[in-house]
């Protein structure tokens, strides 16, 4: 066999360890179709780092499973960007409060599309955010000191009779000057279903957990007028 037949399907092949996943590339150089990567696992939600593989083996020794082919290459040694990048479900451990209600979100990080009162908008606090009466598309968002992975909100009414029935959340990332929309598990933006008074917190989670520098609630539907109160859930990357 001559050495174009021994690499017509070859494989840099990943191995596992302690859920540490090493990428490699699929390449048929007779096929003329560009090489691709993929992962060792079927689910790469598994993997806690990504790195890139090395050695060779012909495509009918991989024996790991099922691989999963990516679009690009992605590399990362941070378990939270691999949940981000991948779209993984939130996780039961990333769910603190991160820090509406105790003020370690500072007032000048809380902002709105109109009204005085956006840094009032903080869970249980004994005022709210009300938007003006003529703000027909509002919102408020809040500004994180880093990219921290965001799994869900929890909303409260203002404590009278104004309260958001149903919602968007958008995200920014870092380095983007472009808000994204939470989506749903079939792709469409989520819109989730908020408060029934003006006292009551209710949580909502995401399907899948978000990296942000930035998140923006955006009411669309709101009892008497839009007041609300909010947390953030989620933790910081370490």
């Amino acid at each position: 066999m001559n050495k174009v037949a021994l690499h017509v399907a070859s494989l840099i092949v990943m191995v596992s360890c302690h859920k540490i996943c090493f990428i490699g590339s699929e390449y048929n150089p007779q096929s003329g179709i560009p090489p691709r990567w993929f992962l060792p696992y079927k689910d790469p939600c598994e993997c806690t780092a990504i790195r890139l593989g090395g050695m060779h083996i012909p495509a009918s020794s991989y024996s790991q499973g099922a691989p999963h082919y990516l679009k690009e290459l992605f590399l990362s040694e941070d378990s939270d960007e691999i949940h981000a990048y991948f779209k993984c479900a939130a996780r039961a451990t990333c769910l603190s409060p991160l820090g509406m209600e105790n003020g370690t979100i500072p007032d000048g990080r809380i902002t709105a599309s109109s009204g005085d009162y956006a840094s009032c908008a903080r869970l249980n606090n004994n005022r709210a955010w009300w938007a003006t009466w003529t703000d027909a598309n509002p919102w408020i968002e809040v500004g994180l000191a880093e990219s921290t992975v965001v799994s869900g909100v929890t909303t409260q009414g203002s404590g009278y009779t104004l309260f958001v029935k149903q919602y968007k959340v958008a995200y920014k990332k870092q380095a983007s000057p472009d808000f994204e929309h939470v989506m749903d598990g079939d792709g469409t933006i989520k819109e989730f279903i908020g408060n029934t008074d003006g006292d009551t917190p209710i949580t909502n989670l995401f399907d899948e957990s978000v990296v942000a520098a930035v998140v923006r609630i955006e009411p669309t539907e709101w009892h008497k007028g839009v007041g609300l109160r909010l947390e953030l859930l989620g933790c910081h990357r370490e």
